[in-house]
């Protein structure tokens, strides 16, 4: 009797280890995989200088820092989103290319109102003082404003703002209005209501001409609603984008004037 106890402990002891075994080696799924790998080619497309790619759900930087890819919080709100992103998490929105943009426009649609602080203050500079370091002076619209505005050298940003600058210079007037005089680019503040940095702070963020734009928080009726609006052709949107920078126009929480260099989230 005492044998044929052993025996048994010495199977289930077995059949335990097995089952220990199965779930280690247990796939991450094939479509979300796919996903990340996706996410890391655009990162390392998008910023070579600083991403070296992802592994064992850790951003990998080229200086060998790590940062958690994936918090696996599976459901997040908006709000949750918005204040508590990891780096997956600024991917959740797709940034639609369409002309047609307005289709998916659906409630709290907001692709690339998502940033992890970590992720561009690990760029751009931890706080005001670093990211000043490399601010640059570029002249916005030289034949047509000529405003002295404050933008990041990191990335080329003011490099990519200065071939737009050119671009929107050569416009009929039309069109050239929407973008004279400009509200501002680099300022270390945040976000009206929240406790997030704006992507000005990081000098990677431009508000064109505010007399031609529209703002969601502007629009907020008596019922605490409010109702598209844009007036910015999506001639300038286009120039903008074909150097990296999103456009909050394509928001649900719309803010026309507003471009930023985001080139992760351009397809």
């Amino acid at each position: 009797m005492r044998k044929l106890f052993i025996l048994l402990s010495i199977l289930l002891l077995f059949l335990t280890c097995c089952r220990q075994k199965e779930v280690k080696n247990i796939q991450i799924p094939t479509k979300e995989l796919s996903r990340i790998e996706s996410i890391e080619n655009k990162l390392k497309k998008a910023y070579p200088d600083f991403i070296l790619g992802i592994k064992d759900n850790q951003l990998i930087w080229t200086d060998s820092t790590t940062m958690i890819f994936d918090d696996k919080i599976l459901t997040k709100s908006h709000d949750s989103l918005l204040n508590f992103p990891d780096i997956e998490d600024q991917f959740f929105y797709e940034y639609p290319s369409d002309p047609n943009y307005m289709d998916i426009l659906s409630l709290n649609y907001d692709p690339g109102r998502i940033r992890n602080d970590a992720f561009l203050k690990k760029m751009y500079g931890n706080t005001e003082e670093e990211v000043k370091e490399n601010l640059v002076e570029i002249i916005w619209l030289p034949n047509s404003d000529s405003s002295k505005l404050l933008v990041t050298k990191i990335n080329g940003i003011h490099n990519k703002l200065e071939q737009i600058s050119q671009e929107l210079d050569t416009l009929p007037d039309e069109l050239k209005k929407f973008v004279i005089k400009p509200a501002g680019t680099f300022k270390w503040r945040v976000i009206s209501g929240t406790n997030r940095l704006s992507a000005h702070s990081f000098g990677i963020a431009i508000d064109i001409n505010v007399e031609y734009s529209n703002y969601w928080k502007w629009d907020i009726d008596s019922k605490k609603e409010f109702k598209y609006k844009n007036k910015i052709p999506l001639q300038i949107v286009n120039i903008f984008e074909k150097h990296g920078f999103i456009w909050g126009g394509k928001w649900y929480h719309y803010d026309t004037m507003h471009f930023e260099y985001r080139p992760e989230l351009i397809d």
